[in-house]
């Protein structure tokens, strides 16, 4: 790789969307590598979240969104091969598992920059997964399968607001288009680190209603006792134990590649 040296700070001319390719690369690795570590049984069985999701999470903040979200799939990519229990699905999981989150706490952690992107592809998802779930083919999928949906459509969806509608109004609002963004990037470790953890709360509980979750029940046809226990007992703890791996992961990190000298990637915290 070859490398310049402009104003004190290492600027590589190997790069992909900003990021430098050395760094995507062996972000990828550490995607893979942490795949065989299990943090959370999957509520559905048969499987895994492994510790890769939090470390794909915080890609973004630390070498750049698009670089984030392309080492993350790619690691996904690995992990598949060496950790099969986290990745059921194979290649579609590696973007489930590992580069929606990238996206998803990416885009929440530079709302100032990306609410438009971030507001249309959460209300997406939302609606994606009520038509999928309780229309089509869900309602053909579950009659087949004999059993009934716990709850009405309209009950569900306001006792799911903690998911979708919560991170929509903080993030969208000045919460998290200021003060979230702007204490990500704080020096001070206490205001970066509740920057950080509000903006991932607030992201992967979004990501409840995106595909990684409904495919599922398309295709296993999972109990519908479970659609309740997941919303009110499972993921409403998972998602914010998720940010706050993230949290302490991510913010010494940042701190020691804001000293470090090496030029930033696009979006970064650091």
């Amino acid at each position: 790789m070859t490398e310049s040296k402009t104003k004190s700070r290492y600027v590589s001319r190997s790069q992909l969307f900003g990021s430098p390719i050395a760094w995507i690369a062996v972000y990828a690795a550490l995607v893979g590598v942490t795949s065989l570590v299990p943090v959370l049984p999957y509520a559905g069985g048969g499987g895994y979240w492994p510790l890769a999701t939090p470390i794909a999470a915080l890609a973004p903040l630390l070498i750049g969104l698009p670089g984030g979200v392309v080492a993350s799939f790619v690691g996904g990519l690995i992990g598949m091969f060496i950790a099969p229990p986290a990745y059921p699905l194979g290649v579609l999981d590696a973007f489930n598992v590992a580069a929606t989150p990238a996206i998803l706490v990416g885009l929440a952690l530079s709302m100032k920059k990306y609410w438009k992107y971030f507001i249309p592809l959460d209300l997406l998802s939302v609606v994606a997964y009520f038509v999928v779930m309780f229309y089509y083919p869900g309602a053909k999928v579950f009659a087949w399968a004999g059993v009934s949906l716990c709850c009405s459509p309209t009950s569900y969806l306001i006792s799911g607001l903690y998911y979708w509608l919560v991170p929509l109004v903080v993030l969208a609002s000045p919460i998290g288009t200021k003060y979230i963004y702007n204490m990500a990037r704080n020096t001070n470790v206490r205001s970066r680190s509740i920057g950080v953890f509000l903006g991932s709360w607030m992201a992967m509980n979004a990501y409840y209603y995106w595909p990684a979750f409904w495919e599922y029940w398309v295709l296993y046809s999972f109990p519908t006792a479970l659609l309740g226990v997941m919303n009110w007992a499972v993921y409403s703890w998972y998602e914010p134990l998720f940010a706050v791996l993230v949290t302490i992961i991510a913010v010494p990190l940042a701190e020691a590649l804001r000293k470090s000298g090496m030029a930033k990637p696009p979006d970064v915290i650091w």
